[in-house]
């Protein structure tokens, strides 16, 4: 009977190699704050200055790294890749799962959402538990200023933007005191980085919703969560509110969302 045969050693060149790359992938994590000097990475990585050098030079030379007046940075070859890995995220995709775990954990419908100019677009409706749904189905188009999960969206907006879109949602007519209480309801929601939402339809839906972020920092997409106002009670709103922002963060990191400003 043959003795089992052991798996190959590595060479010294694949071992140097993978040690190559994982110095080019630490310096490359060192330039994403900001540029660094070669002396700097070199310190920072524990490395000689002549490693150091060899290996920034060899990453600028394929557009990895750029220089600047305050050392290396981040190349066009990486904002590139960053651009095309940002455009070929399937956000419905990625948020589904979370959105389930966290319907399942509250009970409640969770929505998933983006923007179309001056349009929230539902994307992805996960049912929750409750006997009362919200009749919200994928696919469906608001304007925006209408509905929480449309001001998540509105969030890094400026004034001049909310006050119109806001017109625009009631058809313009509009009175100047409820456009400077819409302003001062979205400067509350910008602060806190979410938004709680009772309709004015007439319907008594009442939403939290917050803003996901890209790489990039661009807000790119909104989950909700909303239910009859009889459900989702005072008494029920921070819990669901700290539940559906730890939903956004998860969905985030999974996107590769950029800290919040």
């Amino acid at each position: 009977m043959k003795s089992p045969t052991a798996a190959p050693e590595p060479s010294a060149s694949n071992v140097k190699g993978a040690q190559t790359l994982m110095r080019a992938l630490d310096i490359l994590d060192e330039v994403i704050a900001g540029p660094v000097r070669s002396a700097d990475l070199a310190r920072k990585l524990d490395i000689s200055k002549t490693t150091a050098h060899r290996l920034v030079q060899a990453l600028r030379s394929r557009g990895y790294l750029s220089i600047t007046k305050d050392g290396f940075a981040l190349g066009p070859k990486l904002l590139q890749l960053g651009v095309h890995a940002t455009e070929q995220i399937d956000f419905v995709r990625v948020a589904t799962p979370f959105m389930t775990e966290l319907s399942h954990e509250t009970g409640f419908c969770v929505f998933v959402g983006k923007r179309e100019g001056d349009w929230s677009r539902h994307l992805e409706r996960i049912t929750g538990t409750q006997r009362l749904r919200v009749a919200t189905a994928p696919g469906d188009r608001r304007p925006i200023a209408e509905t929480g999960l449309g001001k998540a969206l509105l969030l890094d907006e400026p004034e001049e933007v909310w006050e119109v879109l806001y017109r625009q949602s009631r058809e313009g007519s509009v009175t100047k005191k409820e456009v400077a209480a819409f302003i001062s309801h979205m400067r509350q929601h910008a602060s806190a980085g979410y938004v709680q939402h009772d309709s004015e339809l007439g319907d008594s839906v009442r939403s939290i919703a917050v803003p996901i972020r890209d790489a990039r920092g661009k807000i790119a997409i909104a989950i909700s969560v909303a239910s009859a106002a009889h459900y989702l009670t005072e008494q029920v709103k921070p819990t669901l509110t700290a539940a559906i922002i730890a939903t956004a963060a998860k969905i985030g990191e999974a996107v590769g969302q950029t800290q919040i400003r």
